[in-house]
């Protein structure tokens, strides 16, 4: 592997948005995927390093304003154990807890497992569902500027996103949700851990009066981006969970994904998958069971 000919290493969050705007820099997290890419020659190796690690209000998770915050540098096993995620946002603390193995958990930060842009990103579904928007810092001739992105806007296609050059994702936040709400995440693969998803899906819903009165549907693995899933959405909201109306999101959500062939799955076993994971659901939330 070629030599890296500048590393840096700032402490300081307006450090590193100076940093982040040298020509030709790469943001380096916890390197679980840019080191393979460089080693294998998928990506070509930067000649500037920015290494964020240990950048101050990186890390960690906390309330601010009634949202809870969660650093672009936290670890996923982090997350996978954090009280406040557990308690407030599951889905999220499960899926941050079946990424590969300890090893890569251990390492591999929500940050660099969004900006991978992976269509199969294990923390994507889950924040969809909270409806969780994520802030890109950048520097201005007046200083420091932070937009902020909804989720379902960040991704752009595998291996890309909305960030600008010299932008830096910073933190990822969501209201905690309403009490009493059902939410479910899984994902399907040959293996249980160091797979990547054949597919994944993600249900968060509330019921009212028998029908559901609010909805979020999530996919993984079978589309350009992490999906929201609006169609079977769209079929679940004011209705009750019959097996017709979990029928027909069922063939929504089929008709709405665009799922490829490759060595993981054809793309019609695909479309089967998503069906069952989400009919399945869907009934667990109708009996009354957690999700």
């Amino acid at each position: 592997m070629p030599a890296i000919k500048k590393y840096l290493a700032p402490k300081a969050l307006e450090d590193l948005i100076r940093d982040a705007s040298t020509e030709g820099a790469t943001i380096l997290a916890g390197g679980t995927d840019l080191l393979p890419r460089w080693s294998r020659g998928l990506t070509p190796v930067a000649e500037v390093v920015i290494d964020i690690k240990r950048v101050a209000g990186l890390n960690g998770v906390s309330r601010v304003n009634g949202e809870i915050c969660i650093g672009a540098c936290t670890p996923v096993c982090d997350i996978a154990k954090d009280p406040t995620i557990r308690k407030e946002a599951p889905v999220l603390a499960e899926a941050a807890g079946r990424i590969a193995c300890p090893q890569i958990r251990n390492r591999a930060t929500l940050g660099g497992n969004l900006c991978n842009a992976s269509p199969a990103a294990d923390t994507a579904i889950p924040l969809i569902l909270l409806e969780a928007v994520v802030d890109l810092a950048s520097a201005t001739t007046d200083g420091t500027t932070v937009r902020e992105v909804p989720i379902t806007e960040f991704f752009r296609g595998p291996g890309a996103t909305v960030l600008a050059p010299g932008e830096i994702l910073t933190r990822v936040r969501f209201k905690p949700p309403a009490g009493g709400m059902f939410a479910a995440w899984d994902k399907f693969g040959t293996r249980p851990a160091m797979e990547i998803a054949v597919a994944s899906v993600g249900v968060a819903l509330k019921i009212e009066a028998g029908k559901a009165s609010w909805a979020r549907i999530g996919y993984g693995s079978v589309a350009p981006v992490p999906l929201r899933g609006r169609a079977a959405e769209a079929e679940l909201v004011g209705k009750p969970l019959t097996p017709q109306t979990i029928g027909k999101c069922a063939a929504a959500a089929r008709d709405q994904i665009e799922p490829i062939t490759d060595v993981r799955a054809s793309a019609a076993y695909r479309r089967e998958i998503v069906g069952v994971m989400l009919r399945r659901m869907l009934e667990r939330a109708g009996s009354g069971r957690k999700g």
